[in-house]
């Protein structure tokens, strides 16, 4: 009896081992292949995905200028030195803001400090000092509270190489006995002082001063011609006078 029970015993795990093997044998050969070639194609996917290009930056429209930063003042031009004896010369400043600090200057003006008490100097015998009525006579002087002495406003402003010697402009004046320096430094029609001051005018009101310039133009051309009119007469005169 015993030894039939091991022989059903027998067969009953052939049978078992056999259906397992036909239910693994059902599965399709396509699925398995994608199962064994799944990793695979997790990897190419991940390859992908890292060797892509990166965006480009996105472009600003067309007709849309991007606004360029605006450079930091090096100066503050509500705090430019009234005092002559405090001021930068013009041409230390960029060129390109030269106009902007003479335009400054001009609204405030000379600086004619008419309460001062102008300080006395031994000029031989006798205490000299600035006269305020210089400032009157004269609308171009100013004053250096600071250096006590006296400096050419326009000049200042538009001076060039001949005129830089003047001590109206480098260094200062203050010999104050000799005022008939004022006058010198204006000197006549050609001087250096007033062709600073018909730039000095061209600068203020541009429009005036060129017709000033034509008015010259004008005059000049009459005097030519009066001048050849007069000659043509008497040489028709003359030819009258010998009969020809």
């Amino acid at each position: 009896m015993k030894r039939s029970g091991d022989i059903a015993s027998l067969f009953q795990k052939y049978a078992s081992k056999k259906k397992a093997s036909t239910s693994i044998g059902d599965v399709p050969e396509e699925k398995i292949q994608e199962q064994e070639d799944a990793p695979e194609k997790e990897q190419m996917v991940e390859e992908n995905v890292n060797t892509m290009p990166s965006c480009p930056p996105p472009l600003a429209p067309k007709g849309i200028v991007t606004p360029t930063p605006t450079p930091t003042p090096v100066y503050d031009i509500s705090r430019l030195p009234l005092d002559p004896g405090d001021r930068q010369p013009i041409a230390s400043y960029p060129v390109n803001d030269q106009d902007t600090i003479r335009k400054a200057y001009i609204i405030r003006g000379p600086f004619k400090p008419y309460a001062h008490d102008f300080e006395s100097r031994r000029i031989g015998n006798m205490d000299r000092q600035f006269s305020p009525i210089w400032f009157y006579n004269y609308p171009w002087i100013e004053y250096s509270i600071k250096l006590e002495l006296a400096f050419c406003f326009v000049c200042y402003l538009f001076a060039r190489e001949k005129i830089k010697k003047s001590a109206f402009l480098n260094g200062g004046w203050n010999n104050w006995n000799r005022y008939d320096a004022l006058d010198l430094h204006m000197g006549g029609v050609k001087s250096a002082h007033n062709a600073t001051q018909e730039r000095y005018n061209l600068f203020v009101n541009p429009q005036k001063a060129i017709d000033e310039q034509i008015v010259k133009v004008d005059n000049e051309d009459r005097r030519l011609y009066k001048i050849k009119l007069t000659y043509s007469i008497r040489c028709l005169k003359f030819l009258l006078q010998q009969g020809l």
